[in-house]
C-alpha cells in the first residue's frame, strides 16, 4: 500500500491461485478493498471487478486508515480478510 498526493491510496497485491483447500482457483471474479478509521471496523469498501487486476488506486480524505481486502468468486462468495494494513494519508 502506498499513499500518493492529495489523498490517494494505492494498493497492490499478488492474485490468489488456489482456494483455501488447495484446489485451483478457477472462478475468481474480483476483489473488495475495505477501509476505515478503526482497526477491524471498516466503514467503506471499493470493489475491483477485474479479476486480473493486481493494483488499484482510490481517493480518500486525509486521516489514518486501516485497510484490508478480500477475493470474490463468480458466485459472490467472499474470502476471509487479508492482513490489515495501517496508513496515514495527508
Amino acid at each position: 500500500v502506498s499513499v500518493g498526493a492529495l489523498g490517494e491510496v494505492s494498493i497492490s497485491w499478488v492474485a490468489p491461485s488456489e482456494n483455501v483447500d488447495g484446489s485451483p482457483l478457477t472462478d475468481l471474479r474480483g476483489y473488495r478493498i475495505y477501509y476505515g478509521t478503526e482497526s477491524r471496523s471498516y466503514d467503506d469498501s471499493v470493489d475491483v471487478t477485474d479479476a486480473a487486476a493486481t493494483h488499484h488506486a482510490f481517493d480518500v480524505v486525509s486521516g489514518t486508515y486501516y485497510l484490508t481486502m478480500t477475493a470474490l468468486d463468480a458466485d459472490g462468495n467472499e474470502s476471509a480478510y487479508a492482513n490489515e494494513i495501517l496508513r496515514s494519508v495527508q
